[in-house]
């Protein structure tokens, strides 16, 4: 017998619009990759035939989502009965222990939300510059899954093979030239190692290729919303909903311990695969799928295919070290080139002058001051910065980098061992942080070659965080950290004449006005800009034969806007809407609505719906996005910091469902007015406001004025899941208008983040307006 309605939630109309996305997406991906390697065959070792294998491969994704869609009639009565068995399995857990199961499905469900988006940012470095699409997408699934609830049978044994049939091919397709054809298709964001698109068949393989990920990927959480709303149906709606935020704050306290460990994605799989098996033992037909998959995941994830790579997962990103016989050490980030380990000592210059270009670069801060008593390096990655200062007779030199998995890289390999010398003090910390509240001060601030997307592309909890470092108020900062004669060298690769204009222009602002010196260095295409008292005077003593080029970047011919802790985004050269963004938002919105509509059942797209609910998500997500973004201007952008403010905001939801639960529901007006006053509070006490504060007084102030909104979010959403028609209605309108709050967080890069403020008091506005509709 084949599914029905009443069986199974993809029903044939859905099934035929969810494979008939997959072909315009697969088809515009592989006549682009084809379209694209081919016009670089000339460059590149791989023949016409391979180029036409390797861009026909989501062939092989269609063919399984639309066996799997469509249920033909080869094992669609086997797979029946093993949903079958599952649903009743499910059933069978006592009402003693329903609250635990419940906790432990939706920590699932965070789990590998968390898991996937690290996924996603590793293999490729496009999703470091989409940075909350694969969060949106597991918001569009875990959406859709709530809905279903208890009415379908539920499909668990799915997950696991699910996520194998996406991980693997981007594991391998991570290993071949493919990473190089995604190209950044955003024509006002500057992409750090990234070209951007250039012609058609650029942009059909990065949106052929996007959209694929984004639907096969909510398509896979489809299963765990499922799960957890099935389960949650069974208990009063605030009880079950308390147990849903306990199983959440466990997910990402899993989550944030085996990424301080450095554990790589095999564990993080297991640890995925045993919950899942929990829900599974109850039937040996549901734990073949889930087993088979684990194997083949195990398997691809553990074989390495690069035997002179070495991959470790740092709490930030995936670091490989390759280990090559006659050249240095590199290090690369998401198969991106970071940095080198080079010996640039005397007696090795000497005896290999290609290295004479290199030590000038490094060297050139301590010409400018010579023999430093303190000297301050931000961004000193494997060493070779705190090698130099050693060189030029530095006295004590604090080195900061934020990615303590680096830092090892440099203590290990660094032929020069700067780290291992007690002139130099290592410290993990996030540079901003440590230049605001240090009490030290310093005769030289030299600044690496620091790179905020390949930092936080997969610990921000899919929210994009632009550099705090480039900004005006953090060169002040800097300036602050100073001594009277002390001195700024801020080095960067400046792939675009506008962001060596935005470096010299925020510089020059630090320093009331007087510009920075600027040379042109011969390694990594950098400029060193140079900022502070007697620059002019070091300048003409310089004996390195090195351009200066101030007069290119004072120019005010090019065009280029300072950022600011409002507006942090350094990669876009200046301040206008993001036009192209706006058009892949638009794409996966259009997408989302298609899908949801298409798979949700009928009677949820009406009384199923609760537009409250679905308000409150959309200001949710838009205050978390800046409560994030101003907290780690206090506290830093390290990855404890996010997980503390992840967890912070789920606790914040928790202690407000209990208060309702155990006192009252509060009256709407007086939730949301109380919401909307502490936004504006919000707006006014800014960590801009807050900087010239004592520390302790500022991360306790701002912390507090943060918070209070999400506290009072929290108990909007609980009062209106109270009167919601049942759990999977709130909790899908909530994940759903989250999506719209990510979507709209983009606009962010035009107006800045305090925008998102004003943008979440008229949506909380309007969700009152819709509640006092309902009463």
């Amino acid at each position: 017998m084949r599914p029905t309605d009443s069986d199974f939630f993809l029903t044939r109309r859905a099934a035929k619009w969810i494979v008939a996305i997959f072909v315009i997406a697969a088809s515009m991906f592989g006549v682009g990759c084809f379209w694209q390697f081919a016009q670089l065959q000339a460059q590149t070792t791989l023949s016409i035939r391979q180029i036409g294998l390797f861009s026909l491969f989501p062939l092989a994704l269609v063919v399984f989502v639309a066996y799997f869609c469509l249920q033909l009639d080869i094992g669609s009565d086997r797979i029946q009965k093993m949903f079958k068995c599952h649903t009743d399995a499910i059933a069978a857990i006592s009402d003693a222990r329903l609250g635990i199961w419940i906790a432990l499905a939706a920590g699932l469900g965070l789990y590998t939300e968390l898991l996937v988006i690290r996924l996603h940012t590793s293999y490729f470095q496009l999703f470091a510059y989409f940075k909350n699409m694969s969060l949106l997408s597991c918001f569009l699934g875990l959406g859709i899954g709530y809905a279903l609830g208890n009415r379908y049978l539920l499909t668990t044994p799915l997950v696991l093979p699910l996520l194998a049939l996406q991980i693997v091919p981007m594991r391998l397709l991570s290993f071949t030239g493919f990473a190089s054809g995604l190209e950044n298709p955003i024509s006002e964001h500057v992409a750090f190692g990234m070209s951007q698109s250039q012609n058609i068949s650029h942009l059909l393989t990065v949106y052929g290729f996007i959209i694929m990920v984004f639907t096969f990927n909510a398509l896979c959480f489809i299963p765990l919303g499922q799960l957890a709303s099935h389960l949650m149906a069974r208990k009063p709606k605030l009880v079950a909903y308390g147990w849903n935020l306990i199983g959440s704050i466990a997910g990402v306290l899993v989550f944030s311990l085996i990424s301080f460990l450095w554990t790589p994605p095999v564990v993080w799989i297991a640890l995925a695969a045993v919950a899942l098996l929990l829900f599974l033992r109850h039937h040996g037909t549901t734990l073949f799928p889930t087993s088979l998959a684990l194997a083949i995941l195990l398997l691809f994830l553990t074989v390495p295919f690069r035997l002179d790579q070495t991959n470790v997962y740092s709490p930030y990103q995936i670091l490989s070290l390759n280990l090559q016989r006659h050249e240095p050490p590199e290090i690369q980030t998401s198969n991106t080139y970071y940095q080198r380990i080079l010996d640039l000592s005397e007696e090795n210059v000497t005896i290999k002058e290609e290295l004479k270009e290199k030590a000038d670069y490094y060297d050139l801060p301590y010409k400018l001051k010579p023999n430093p008593d303190h000297v301050l390096i931000v961004g000193c990655g494997a060493g070779n910065d705190a090698a130099a200062g050693l060189r030029n007779r530095a006295g004590q030199i604090d080195a900061v980098e934020i990615d303590p998995v680096i830092l090892r890289f440099g203590n290990l390999l660094h032929p020069e061992s700067p780290y291992n010398t007690t002139n130099v003090n290592s410290i993990v910390n996030d540079a901003r942080v440590f230049i605001r509240h240090t009490d030290k001060r310093y005769d030289l601030i030299v600044y690496g070659l620091l790179d905020s997307h390949t930092l936080l592309s997969g610990r921000s909890g899919g929210v994009r965080l632009d550099s705090f470092v480039y900004t005006t108020e953090a060169f002040r900062e800097a300036r602050s950290a100073l001594k009277p004669n002390g001195m700024i060298c801020v080095t960067f690769g400046v792939i675009r004449p506008e962001l060596g204009r935005k470096l010299f222009l925020m510089l020059q602002d630090a320093f009331d006005g007087k510009p920075p010196i600027a040379y042109q260095t011969q390694y990594d295409g950098g400029v060193t800009f140079v900022a502070g008292a007697g620059v002019q005077d070091a300048a003409r003593r310089i004996s390195v034969d090195l351009a200066e080029v101030t007069d290119r970047f004072a120019s005010e011919t090019i065009e280029a806007d300072p950022s600011t802790d409002d507006w942090p985004f350094f990669y876009m050269p200046i301040r206008k809407y993001p036009v192209t963004y706006a058009v892949m938002v638009a794409v996966l919105m259009g997408l989302s609505v298609v899908f949801a509509m298409n798979v949700m059942p009928r009677g949820e797209r009406g009384r199923g719906f609760s537009l409250p609910c679905f308000l409150l998500g959309t200001g949710f997500m838009l205050i978390e996005t800046k409560g994030i973004t101003e907290l780690a201007l206090v506290y830093g952008s390290t990855w404890m910091v996010i997980s503390v403010v992840i967890l912070g905001i789920l606790v914040m939801g928790f202690l407000a469902n209990l208060i309702i639960i155990r006192i009252a529901t509060p009256h709407p007006l007086l939730t949301y007015g109380a919401l909307i006053v502490s936004l504006v509070v919000g707006l006014v006490a800014t960590s801009s406001q807050l900087s010239h504060v004592a520390s302790w007084a500022s991360q306790i102030g701002l912390s507090t004025v943060l918070t209070i909104p999400l506290f009072f979010s929290g108990f909007a959403f609980s009062a209106e899941l109270k009167r919601a028609p049942s759990v999977a209605v709130a909790l899908s309108s909530n994940l759903l208008g989250a999506m719209l709050g990510g979507f709209l967080e983009y606009n962010s890069m035009r107006f800045g983040f305090d925008s998102l403020y004003y943008v979440a008091i008229a949506v909380y506005a309007l969700a009152l307006g819709t509640s006092l509709l309902k009463r």
